[in-house]
């Protein structure tokens, strides 16, 4: 039983250390006033690219959100990237505007599509930045005004503001919408007021065509915009924060595909933990920076969730008192609710709506333990494909959110 003890104590130090760390790098930066950035005329030539898989429901409504940007019509393109649809994706697209560009080769997942994007507009000196958009997106008109300016301030790579299209749809697409929030404010925002970086967040982000070869970024594992983070850590490249370029992406409001979504993520960070993770301790050493930490400690975040279950298991064994455990529970979840409400009223939603989300985020965040502990069991798997079927355009989804 002494050993049981001793081996509990060092789970719970190291649960603590973890979780003191994000204490400390997300809740103190808040109190630093941010540096005021300027604004600048339009400069960078965007190059907008779209991977889709049987997005003809949703589809037109991004194209038709980014034909309505504030920045000039001849200064980006849109490119939609059909890949494995057996519906009429790439006719759509062209209805709307969009050029296509043919995958000639077999590709499994968004980061393949886009390795042979980045491959193909290699030496096509008619646009200097790429933008990545997921299908389900709808776009804010400042988008590529925020980005520019953005990059002008000093930035190769920048994250926009991931925020819900189907906000209000039920609980569970809310409780999205507020993790995301939680990201934008503690990691993000904290970050970028530290002088550190920012993370590529799946969608809504652009990188310099400079970036992208000095990086020599190429897509291997399931989450190709954690990789591209890693990478930019390895590098020292820092990656900028738009809080004002604005997108609405879809959420998912069933909870059977939301634990396959997690669980396609947390495989993707255990693959980028295998691999990356010698690459980014060396850069450590050698730089001592928060990007390369902040990296290592992002990547053992599934490892992190299983941990919580087991220590929590082991402090039941160990004290003998579910009393305890039953009341660090209760302690937990009020804090997660008043977390989601303190989220909410930050950036201006609607409360009552969101009840449901706000109550049962907790919920959300325990079923990604479930995803994790999933991950670590069988580590392998191929991309699956998230339906999208949520219609709407910029104007409304900016007013009713």
């Amino acid at each position: 039983m002494k050993v049981v003890k001793i081996i509990t104590l060092i789970l719970n130090l190291v649960v603590f250390i973890y979780s003191l760390y994000f204490i400390i790098f997300g809740i103190l930066p808040l109190f630093k006033k941010k540096k005021k950035e300027k604004t600048f005329e339009p400069k960078h030539r965007f190059r907008i690219i779209i991977a889709a898989r049987n997005e003809e429901l949703v589809i037109p409504d991004l194209i038709d959100s980014l034909k309505k940007q504030d920045y000039p019509k001849d200064m980006y393109d849109i490119y939609v990237a059909p890949n494995n649809c057996t519906d009429n994706t790439k006719k759509v697209s062209l209805e709307h505007g969009a050029k296509i560009i043919d995958i000639k080769v077999p590709v499994k997942s968004k980061g393949e599509v886009l390795n042979y994007i980045y491959k193909k507009f290699r030496n096509d000196k008619s646009f200097d930045t790429y933008v990545i958009f997921d299908a389900d997106n709808v776009v804010d008109k400042n988008f590529l005004k925020e980005m520019n300016n953005k990059l002008l301030n000093g930035y190769e790579v920048a994250q926009g503001f991931r925020d819900c299209k189907n906000l209000y749809d039920n609980w569970l697409s809310g409780s999205y919408a507020i993790s995301y929030y939680l990201q934008h404010l503690f990691l993000y925002e904290t970050r970028e007021k530290l002088g550190a970086s920012a993370s590529i967040n799946g969608t809504g982000y652009v990188i310099t065509k400079k970036a992208l070869e000095k990086l020599n970024y190429k897509a291997t594992t399931l989450t190709e915009d954690i990789e591209l983070n890693t990478v930019c850590a390895i590098n020292n490249q820092k990656i900028g924060y738009a809080s004002k370029a604005i997108l609405y992406d879809e959420q998912v409001d069933k909870f059977g595909c939301s634990i396959k979504q997690r669980n396609r993520w947390n495989r993707g960070f255990l693959q980028i933990l295998k691999g990356y993770l010698k690459d980014l301790v060396t850069c450590f050493k050698k730089h001592h920076t928060l990007i390369a930490i902040d990296n290592i400690v992002l990547i053992f975040g599934p490892i992190y969730q299983v941990l919580l279950v087991i220590v929590t298991i082991m402090n039941i064994i160990v004290t003998n008192n579910i009393l305890i455990t039953l009341l660090f529970g209760v302690v937990s979840y009020l804090a997660s609710v008043l977390l989601a409400l303190f989220l909410c009223i930050y950036y201006k939603k609607k409360i009552i709506p969101l009840l449901p989300a706000i109550f049962l985020f907790s919920i959300f965040l325990v079923s990604g333990i479930i995803s994790s502990v999933i991950a670590l069991i069988k580590p392998n798997g191929e991309w699956e494909e998230i339906k999208h079927i949520k219609r709407a355009n910029i104007e409304e989804i900016a007013k009713n959110n």
